[in-house]
């Protein structure tokens, strides 16, 4: 039987900018406040510290005023209040800065100055010891493309990151370790760095890792492909899927292959389709057509091509088989279209892209998805009638 697996690229992969919640490094009634999420009680309590010039809690009314905390929201008072808090040494409340820079969101700044400072955040940030930069910066100076690349100078940021316990950090560096790519190439020494992200828990290693030593440690792979997959890694499920849907080192069970390629396609993983087909092809013609008549009232009559949409469009699959559309549509309460052979799952009917993002969060925290695609309306304008 042909496994059918995703193989990992050991490529540094872009760096994408996730504010994750941030953890005080001190203990005071500011800090403590708070991690309580006692947000009104830590705007009073910050802002008494912030006046003793202190920039922790400079940074955590940044971080209250930017989320709307505690307080009314307002994203000047976050940027003054990040401003002075990496004017007084804060190196997250600098990563911050360089993010907002990065990301437009200073206004009266053109776009070559922005990307300067933006740069120029990262590199303080770095030096300060925030990981996020340094692996930010690694980022660029191993990306191929990019006038700043110095895979060399990756490693050496990386290799700052991992001497903080970095887990992300010892997975990257572990991949030049692999490649020969700004250090001499040791495979072994990149797998250790690999193995021992993924033994810290962090999915992606797991999944790399797991995919690593397949051929010669299978058993052991598999108990990595399955912590990556109770993590949500949709890459980590679709492997699952093969080897279950294949009897290959697991016994042979198409229920699990399906529940893992369901897991799969949930997170954006849209080769694990493959089983969920040939399952199917195994059912009687009748209980096929019964089941496809049992989503009918998800479909609706979509725009006629003579139609302009305007507005924003959730997409979360793209599927050869209407029924895979139809039984997402059925999970996360969406419509399904059919257009140039294919069928997507998606939600119409926003007017700016701001509520198709908001919305799309929502999704996301309430059914634990990857993040759907955000599209212009005017894309399924010539979506089909089934």
């Amino acid at each position: 039987m042909k496994i059918h697996f995703l193989f990992c690229l050991l490529l540094l992969t872009p760096f994408t900018a996730v504010k994750a919640q941030y953890t005080p490094q001190f203990d005071n009634e500011c800090t403590r406040a708070f991690n309580d999420a006692d947000y009104i009680n830590a705007r009073y309590k910050c802002a008494e510290l912030a006046e003793d010039d202190n920039a922790e809690a400079n940074f955590i009314l940044a971080t209250l005023f930017a989320k709307g905390q505690g307080v009314v929201k307002n994203k000047q008072k976050a940027f003054e209040y990040l401003t002075l808090a990496d004017e007084q040494g804060h190196a997250e409340a600098t990563f911050n800065l360089a993010l907002t820079y990065e990301l437009g969101k200073v206004v009266g700044v053109d776009v070559e100055k922005r990307k300067r400072l933006a740069f120029d955040y990262y590199l303080k940030a770095a030096r300060n010891g925030s990981v996020n930069a340094q692996r930010k910066l690694a980022s660029r100076y191993s990306n191929e493309t990019s006038v700043v690349y110095q895979p060399e100078k990756a490693a050496q940021w990386l290799t700052a990151a991992v001497e903080q316990g970095d887990n992300k950090a010892k997975l990257e560096l572990g991949a030049l370790y692999m490649k020969g790519e700004g250090v001499p190439k040791d495979q072994a020494r990149g797998l250790a760095l690999i193995k021992g992200s993924a033994d810290a828990g962090y999915d992606k290693a797991q999944f790399i890792y797991a995919t690593l030593i397949f051929k010669t440690e299978p058993q052991a792979s598999i108990g990595y492909y399955q912590s990556a997959a109770n993590q949500g890694n949709g890459f980590a499920a679709h492997n699952l899927a093969s080897l279950h849907f294949n009897g290959e080192y697991l016994a042979q069970d198409k229920n699990k292959a399906h529940e893992y390629a369901l897991m799969a396609l949930k997170q954006g993983v849209p080769q694990a389709e493959m089983f969920l087909i040939n399952e199917h092809s195994n059912q009687s013609a009748a209980a096929h057509q019964a089941s496809t008549r049992s989503h009918d009232a998800l479909t609706f009559e979509p725009p006629q091509p003579s139609q302009n949409l305007s507005g924003f469009v959730l997409q979360f699959g793209k599927y050869a088989e209407r029924e895979n559309a139809l039984r997402v549509a059925q999970q996360l309460d969406c419509k399904v279209v059919e257009m140039a052979g294919f069928y997507y799952a998606i939600n119409f009917d926003f007017a700016t892209y701001a509520a198709a993002k908001k919305r799309a969060q929502q999704l996301v925290q309430t059914y634990n998805i990857a993040m759907p695609y955000i599209r212009v309306a005017s894309d399924f304008n010539f979506a089909a009638k089934f």
